[in-house]
């Protein structure tokens, strides 16, 4: 009966064994496969942090870029400004010359115009003085 029973006991024995050794098997391979996890995690955890530092990198040029134009766009503004202060003198200026250059050039023609008539008196008075030389030759 002893016999049967070790028999038993050893068979007992024999599946605790196989039944342990292909737990510790499923265990170890589930050991795997967590290690495998955290390490596809680990390396997934390192790509997001490079890109996140990329895209810091790229947020401060963008800032940076971004504070640069609003510099120029201020000098550019300002620019603008005094070009438009000088077209508005100079827009003001020309409205002046040109009423001076009417001004002048009516009194010009005013001025002509006197000459031409003192010339045409003159010519009248010479011709009148020549006319009269003439006849007081004449009676002397």
């Amino acid at each position: 009966k002893n016999a049967a029973h070790r028999a038993d006991d050893v068979e007992f024995a024999f599946e605790i064994g196989s039944g342990l050794l292909t737990e510790a098997r499923r265990l170890q391979r589930l050991l795997g496969d967590r290690d495998k996890a955290i390490q596809d995690m680990k390396e997934e955890k390192d790509d997001l942090e490079k890109s996140i530092n990329s895209l810091r990198t790229a947020l401060r040029s963008q800032e940076q870029s971004s504070y640069r134009f609003k510099e120029e766009n201020w000098n550019l503004e300002v620019t603008l400004q005094e070009l438009r202060t000088q077209l508005s003198d100079s827009q003001s200026t020309a409205q002046r010359l040109g009423s001076e250059h009417k001004r002048l050039t009516r009194s010009l023609v005013i001025a002509r115009e006197s000459g031409d008539q003192h010339k045409n008196e003159a010519e009248h008075t010479k011709t009148e003085f020549d006319e009269f030389k003439a006849r007081h030759d004449t009676e002397i």
